[in-house]
């Protein structure tokens, strides 16, 4: 039998969900949920739901509504509430990163999840790029031996922020960030220890400020990270849509380059080489349906779960605080403190 779904928030990654919901036979999209009536009625234009499933509250959608799970998909600022409404319902929940803007609400989502036995699903979804991927592969079956250090760099032209993005300190750690800090850690299947972080404007910026990051990792048996992150990196508008990604695993054997979607293994004494990503069989959202999926029908723990997502949201924190106090943070201290 179908999963009956409902989808609050319904903006353009709202019906980037909703399309891969109608892609899915194992899904059924019962209704939608968002605050601005011209997005409904976008949405009822395209077909994808009658005005009948359409709502401006949460609450009354699950009251007229019978369904399993809830997607949430609106911004940032917004995850808490209809991520709590729904578990408090005993309702599955899988919500887009970052699923709270502090560790306290995030942890707090994790324990209600746990207390009514639903599951909690966050979309770190970069984890599952192909790339990401083969890179976690290489590096857990010893292709590069101990990863003692890694780069990471992130650059992207100016461009109009979203407003709820704009709007929060340090928007690029939140729109770009925690997506890398979170394919990081998991690809090297370890924790983060340590963070020295700060946000900035550039001098000629126009952006709100924290749209540039700079950061130093400590991790796990003694891994070192460097990671730079800006929206206002010029005079690439035509390469890749204006974005440009690089990371460097360097290891005891081998260092592994991995550059846009291109990822370039240098092992000692033998020439560079090509390393195949493979094919894409499921797009990223589809993984992330699958483990909805399984977790409903056979109790399985989703990969990327509330539980596990604590550890980016706690690097988050760490890195706002770090950026705010000028000092290193041990997110697992802040961890702790929630014990």
């Amino acid at each position: 039998m179908a999963i009956k779904i409902v989808v609050v928030g319904v903006g353009p990654r709202g019906q980037d969900w909703l399309r891969e919901i109608q892609k899915a036979s194992e899904y059924v999209l019962v209704a939608c949920v968002d605050m601005d009536y011209a997005v409904l009625r976008e949405v009822c234009s395209k077909g994808v739901v009658t005005s009948k499933q359409c709502f401006i509250e949460l609450a009354e959608a699950l009251d007229q509504n019978k369904c399993d799970a809830v997607l949430v998909a609106t911004s940032p600022a917004t995850h808490f509430e209809p991520c709590q409404l729904a578990l408090s319902r005993g309702l599955a929940v899988m919500v887009e990163k970052p699923f709270a803007l502090n560790l306290r609400e995030a942890v707090a989502l994790v324990g209600l999840a746990e207390q009514k036995g639903a599951p909690l699903i966050v979309t770190q979804n970069y984890r599952y790029m192909r790339s990401f991927r083969t890179a976690r592969r290489l590096i857990s079956d010893g292709a590069l031996g101990r990863v003692g250090m890694v780069i990471c760099q992130y650059y992207r032209v100016p461009h109009a922020i979203s407003g709820s993005l704009a709007q929060l300190t340090n928007s690029v750690l939140w729109g770009a960030g925690i997506h890398h800090i979170d394919a990081l850690s998991y690809t090297l299947n370890k924790r983060v220890t340590g963070v020295l972080a700060e946000g900035f404007t550039t001098p000629y910026g126009k952006l709100p400020r924290g749209s540039s990051m700079q950061m130093l990792l400590s991790l796990e048996d003694e891994t070192r990270a460097v990671y730079s992150s800006t929206y206002e990196s010029s005079g690439h508008e035509f390469f890749e849509r204006g974005q440009e990604f690089y990371l460097r695993y360097v290891g005891e054997r081998a260092t592994l380059h991995v550059f846009q979607r291109w990822l370039i293994l240098c092992e000692s004494g033998k020439l560079p080489r090509l390393v195949r990503r493979g094919r894409r069989k499921l797009t990223e959202e589809k993984i992330l349906l699958g483990q909805l999926e399984r977790a409903l029908l056979n109790g399985e723990e989703p990969d990327s779960s509330g539980r596990d997502n604590l550890q980016t949201m706690a690097v988050v924190e760490g890195c706002v605080r770090s950026a705010s106090e000028r000092r290193w943070i041990n997110p697992q201290e802040l961890l702790d403190e929630f014990r």
